[in-house]
């Protein structure tokens, strides 16, 4: 995310295309109100016309996720990542629509852990054996990264395949070293601990001192981490716990949505203000992504330490979201761009979606929890359709029209992140159906298992900043 000379090599290793328009109907979303309580969905439901607001596409008629749907995407990943992991031992990061190769990095990129994800996601479908071979050779390379004290970004590096790892791998001794490389990672965050801000510390922006939002999928790591360790871990529960509730209470605008990245003074805790990232304004719009990451790691707090603040966050976040994106609708790289030919970012949906099926697994209203589901399944039945679904392309990857960083480039592609949590996203559905959820508890309490569930709660994602 925040790796300058990566992404800069990344966009230039990138070849110019066009923009394909879709022939879906391309509208604008509702005007958003202040943190608007959400509305159930039902099953299917018929998009508005224009209005004044986000673009956003959408199809004539949402419908939710199917069965068969799901059998399709899973069937194309497994021909996709096939491809991917047999073509080169290095990571995939993400291609441009026309591309037919993936542009890749080594194992310190902030997008590393997403690909080993997406094998695991295919071990788990299968159980094949070929995908555990799969899986453990591109996550073995990145135990040795949890030592990495340069970035924040270990909780997607780390936390999103090490998860999974130790859900799913039969060896109990890997089962032991992908969790020592999770305590690891959750130590190296530490050490970028402000006691001044309450936060760990992004990077620094403009030269001064700075979180970024996508933070929110990083933290929870040194939560979950300290929670297993027990007295021991408590430290690192509190530097968890108190970087959500400094973006909670700084990064969340009244209406719900968010800022991007904020810079504070280190010595006093100050905030400085808002510093330009990824979005169309650096203090009044909204980006996507970050809006999605948002929602998703605050949903994943309040699923750790069942703490009222962090469900309120994600409550915000999420129906601001929803304010500003109808039903089964994508929206375009900021929730405040408009215009038809905006670039999309499905990525952004996935994420958000995956944010709100783990919402409402944890949420006490029951109709709010309904809608949150629902709202979310309507929204993979679209990723999951012609026009987002990669069925006919050579493009390496799943989901199409996804964006990286708009402000420096503005075309679509597709990309490992926005990957991950589309089947993330397919496989909560899936269990949350043959479950006969959501079926929200009234008070949750935190979690301490050696390992939440892959399909329930993914730890992390992200977007560089």
């Amino acid at each position: 995310m925040k790796r300058t000379t990566t992404s800069a090599l990344i966009l230039a290793c990138l070849l110019p295309i066009a923009i394909t328009p879709m022939s879906w109907a391309e509208t604008a979303s509702p005007t958003a109100s202040s943190s608007p309580s959400p509305t159930a969905s039902p099953s299917a439901t018929r998009n508005p016309g224009p209005s004044n607001g986000t673009s956003v596409a959408c199809p004539v008629l949402a419908t939710e996720l199917t069965p068969t749907q799901a059998e399709v995407a899973y069937s194309l990943a497994g021909r996709k990542l096939t491809a991917a992991a047999e073509a080169s031992q290095r990571y995939p990061f993400g291609a441009l629509t026309d591309q037919t190769r993936y542009v890749r990095t080594g194992p310190t990129a902030w997008t590393s852990g997403f690909f080993p994800a997406e094998l695991w996601s295919m071990y788990q479908w299968t159980g094949d054996a070929q995908w555990l071979r799969r899986a453990r050779a591109f996550t073995a390379p990145l135990i040795r990264v949890a030592n990495d004290r340069g970035t924040h970004d270990l909780g997607f590096m780390i936390g999103v395949p090490m998860q999974m790892a130790m859900d799913l791998d039969p060896s109990a001794a890997r089962q032991r070293a992908y969790l020592n490389a999770e305590i690891t990672a959750a130590k190296s965050l530490a050490r970028r601990w402000n006691g001044q801000v309450k936060a760990v510390k992004s990077s620094d922006y403009n030269g001064k001192w700075g979180v970024i939002v996508d933070s929110a999928m990083n933290a929870p790591l040194m939560i979950k981490v300290g929670q297993l360790l027990g007295p021991e871990g408590e430290a690192l529960v509190y530097f968890g716990e108190q970087h959500m509730l400094t973006l909670a209470r700084h990064f969340i605008r009244d209406n719900g949505s968010t800022f991007h990245r904020i810079a504070f003074n280190p010595k006093t805790g100050a905030v400085v203000g808002p510093i330009a990232g990824q979005g169309l304004a650096s203090t009044s719009s909204t980006w996507s992504r970050g809006q999605a990451w948002a929602l998703n790691g605050f949903a994943r707090s309040y699923e750790l330490t069942g703490n009222p603040e962090f469900l309120k966050a994600a409550e915000a976040t999420a129906n601001y979201w929803m304010s500003r994106v109808p039903p089964g609708c994508i929206p375009a790289w900021d929730l405040d761009v408009s215009g038809n030919r905006a670039p999309r970012d499905s990525s952004a949906a996935a994420i958000a979606a995956s944010g709100m099926l783990i919402l409402a697994a944890n949420e006490p209203n029951p109709q709010s929890a309904r809608t949150y589901a629902e709202y979310a399944k309507l929204t993979v039945g679209t990723l999951a359709s012609p026009g987002w679904l990669n069925t006919t392309s050579r493009n390496p990857g799943i989901l199409l029209r996804q964006s990286l960083s708009v402000p420096a480039d503005p075309r679509e592609g597709t990309y490992v992140w926005g990957d991950y949590y589309f089947l993330t996203a397919i496989k909560q559905i899936l269990d949350a159906q043959s479950l006969g959820l959501p079926q929200p508890s009234t008070s949750p309490t935190p979690s301490m298992s050696n390992s939440a569930s892959a399909s329930a709660s993914p730890t992390a994602a992200a977007g560089p900043a």
